[in-house]
């Protein structure tokens, strides 16, 4: 299986006439940390959660206390602090922004002892010649340097199924400073339901949640359109 793709020509005159067409690219927001803090000198381990789905669940965990640390307004990215290690909560961003947002956090992701940046994805979304009879797909992608966090223990993500984003910059840039990463992608069939134990149990291992009583809001939990 190739990695590359054609690219297919216009063989009309009109059609070459809106390839030719040169769409201005909107304007990108300068990207920014609201206060000047210094990195931590010694971080354990740092945690990227991706998503508006992981960053609800933990804000359900009303008896868990994190310390804030730092955000980044114009990507919807929030640094937190639990002891050691730091927690970097961003959701509802720009996909485009997602290397200026890693380039902010390189000074965090290179002196991290260890890094894991999680994300969901929809289950339609992952691609199998089998058949998979789950509400919840753990698969992995790991650094060349082996991780210090052995926790985790689920099959890798396997072509042509792929990661983007920050998880993806985060991943690649550990590969290039030869320091362990690992990125997991959770694939769930019912993003609304907060009370998926798997996730839960995930996130337990990670010690970012204590229990997994967490409660949606009646609203996310209805089933009412807005």
């Amino acid at each position: 299986m190739t990695t590359f793709g054609d690219i297919t020509e216009p063989i009309s005159r009109t059609a070459w006439e809106d390839w030719d067409e040169i769409t201005e690219e909107p304007d990108l927001p300068e990207l920014q940390w609201q206060q000047d803090v210094g990195v931590l000198k010694e971080i354990e381990m740092l945690t990227i959660l991706e998503g508006k789905y992981l960053s609800d669940i933990v804000a359900t965990q009303t008896q868990y206390k994190l310390e804030y640390v730092n955000s980044i307004k114009e990507a919807n990215l929030m640094l937190s602090k639990s002891g050691k290690n730091l927690i970097c909560f961003i959701k509802d961003y720009r996909l485009v922004l997602s290397s200026n947002i890693v380039e902010l956090l390189k000074p965090y992701l290179s002196v991290s002892n260890n890094v894991i940046s999680i994300q969901t994805k929809p289950l339609a979304e992952y691609q199998s010649s089998e058949y998979y009879n789950q509400e919840c797909l753990f698969r992995t992608i790991h650094t060349s340097k082996p991780s210090k966090f052995t926790k985790f223990n689920f099959p890798k993500l396997e072509q042509p199924n792929l990661i983007s984003g920050v998880s993806a910059g985060v991943i690649s840039l550990r590969e290039h400073l030869g320091q362990s990463g690992t990125a997991v992608i959770s694939y769930i069939e019912y993003p609304e339901d907060y009370q998926i134990e798997e996730i839960q149990v995930l996130l337990k291992q990670l010690d970012i949640i204590q229990t997994g009583n967490g409660k949606p809001s009646n609203i996310l939990n209805s089933n009412l359109y807005i």
